[in-house]
């Protein structure tokens, strides 16, 4: 008899514990109005998922990344070596000292549980399992996942999720701390509450006796990292996608949070003084002797950014050259320096794969043509990037060609290895590398 039919007749629960008890191995594949869910069962455990529709959340990568387990430039060099092999990503990040094989199963763990819980919370859909022989899975870092827990677990959030519902029912919204400088501890849940009915069920009078409790507030885990999260500019849905915890238990924590009345919804007016405080991460002063980037807030540039575009550029206008000046060295200058921090990052992505650095602009170019990196400034001038000692140096030039100590860039190379990496070494800056 085939398993097909309607979530509305047979529900998602109930598939899984079919399946389950009966030990079957086989592909379930769901279907609603949005999306497509495949969940892969080796003899009635949970082995894989997959989402046509994935969220951002769900990608292995950045749970890892989330979980402070890789950094970024490990990241881009394992998808670039991921892109030209076709490996799974959790093995070329193996394969390459970057992460340990339980690393790895907790992400993947974490992974089939996002996909597997959102869909309890479906009203409707259609299901198929179809029946195989043998799934192909990567059984040295997948741990089968038994269906019993994984049911109970979503039976318990689809009782909490109207809950959390009422208390966020928009994903937009915005959240600031109702006390910035309360200080808080990470604890661990209880049974505070039913010690305190007063019950003593020891036999002595030293196990009877109360237990000290930590000085402070207490928060649970992933309410302490949702707190920390929460800076009244990040929307409901962007804290989710910045916690290491599933959308889940992201929610509820922030539920629990507003029902404490540790957090509360932000004013218009307190996501704008938000908004005015934040600034782009300065660089660190240049070994050249040059002088650091001053940095205006996102919001500012876009807004002044437009303001100025749909202003008359003419020369007659007395504020064209004002304007120009303006633009050219707050707005696109800015975007300049991001550029100069994507190169950056490229070359640290090419030496983790390769084991050394580009030597110029040009072969960087070569060997990150899929990466989507600018290798010249918003005026259509090529950077300039060269190993020189133990630091590699990227610079740009302004609007009018001309070198600028605020796009200039020197980082400490990972590693130099014994006697550096084959470069002269020798004082001042090299910068011949189009």
């Amino acid at each position: 008899m085939a398993l097909e039919g309607t979530l509305r007749d047979f529900s998602f629960a109930d598939i899984l514990q079919l399946i389950s008890l009966q030990r079957k191995t086989g592909v379930l594949t769901l279907k609603d109005a949005g999306n497509v869910v495949t969940i892969s069962f080796l003899e009635g455990s949970i082995v894989g998922s997959s989402s046509l529709n994935q969220h951002p959340e769900d990608r292995i990568g950045l749970i890892l990344l989330k979980r402070g387990e890789v950094t970024e430039v490990e990241l881009e060099a394992a998808l670039k070596r991921q892109e030209e092999t076709l490996l799974r990503l959790g093995r070329i990040l193996i394969d390459h000292g970057m992460i340990d094989g339980e690393s790895i199963r907790r992400a993947l763990s974490q992974q089939i549980l996002q996909i597997v819980y959102r869909v309890f919370r479906w009203g409707d859909g259609e299901y198929h399992f179809s029946q195989e022989t043998d799934i192909d899975y990567d059984r040295d870092l997948m741990q089968p996942m038994a269906a019993d827990s994984i049911i109970m677990e979503g039976a318990r959030m689809t009782d909490e999720w109207p809950f959390i519902d009422q208390r966020i029912p928009d994903r937009e919204v915005v959240f600031i701390k109702v006390t910035p400088d309360r200080h808080f501890e990470i604890g661990e849940e209880d049974d505070d509450d039913f010690e305190s009915l007063g019950f003593n069920f020891s036999d002595t009078p030293e196990e009877a006796a109360p237990k000290p409790k930590p000085q402070g507030d207490r928060l649970l885990p992933v309410q302490f990292e949702l707190y920390g999260l929460v800076n009244g500019l990040l929307s409901v849905n962007e804290l989710i996608g910045e916690s290491s915890y599933i959308e889940f238990e992201s929610c509820k924590a922030l539920a629990d949070l507003l029902d404490k009345d540790i957090i509360r919804e932000a004013t218009q007016e307190e996501v704008a003084r938000s908004l005015s405080r934040v600034t782009m991460p300065v660089p660190e002063k240049s070994s050249w002797g040059l002088g650091i980037v001053p940095w205006l807030a996102v919001p500012f540039l876009v807004l002044f950014g437009f303001s100025l575009s749909v202003m008359p550029r003419n020369p007659a206008n007395p504020s064209f050259s004002l304007m120009s000046d303006v633009w050219d060295g707050c707005v696109l200058e800015g975007v300049s320096w991001y550029r100069i921090g994507r190169l950056n990052r490229a070359a640290e992505s090419q030496f983790f794969l390769e084991g050394f650095y580009p030597e110029s602009c040009g072969d960087l170019i070569e060997a990150t043509s899929s990466l989507p990196v600018d290798y010249s400034d918003p005026w259509g001038q090529r950077y300039r990037l060269a190993p020189r000692g133990s630091k590699l140096m990227i610079s740009g030039l302004d609007a009018r060609g001309r070198r600028s100590p605020r796009l200039a860039l020197d980082r400490p190379l990972a590693w130099e290895g014994e006697g550096g990496i084959g470069v002269q070494e020798g004082p001042g800056v090299r910068l011949l590398g189009y």
